[in-house]
């Protein structure tokens, strides 16, 4: 809890945080440092942020996680979003989804 503390302003830590996990394929232990966001995410971000990571483990396909140049690519294509309800963010979602699948090809 300290490392994802750290990450928060005001907090008295090192400026950033961490997080510490064991990855299934191959089994391995990892440890991910991130800095503070110059800014306090908001809440439409935090639930699409949620709702890719949750979508994308019910697809089987964790592995994207993994990949950061798919990963930015979605977080681009849902960053500008603004859905106003928590079923037009969840909606966001499979939507960019498909967009990125019809330009992979």
């Amino acid at each position: 809890m300290l490392g994802l503390l750290g990450g928060l302003p005001g907090f008295k830590g090192r400026g950033g945080g961490h997080l510490f996990m064991t990855l299934r394929h191959p089994y391995e232990d990892r440890s991910v440092h991130f800095d503070r966001h110059p800014r306090w995410y908001t809440s439409t971000e935090v639930v699409l942020l949620d709702e890719l990571l949750t979508q994308t483990v019910a697809a089987g396909e964790v592995h994207r996680l993994a990949d950061v140049d798919w990963l930015g690519r979605m977080v681009a294509r849902l960053a500008p979003l603004t859905p106003r309800t928590y079923g037009g963010m969840r909606k966001a979602v499979p939507q960019a989804r498909q967009a990125e699948e019809s330009t992979e090809g």
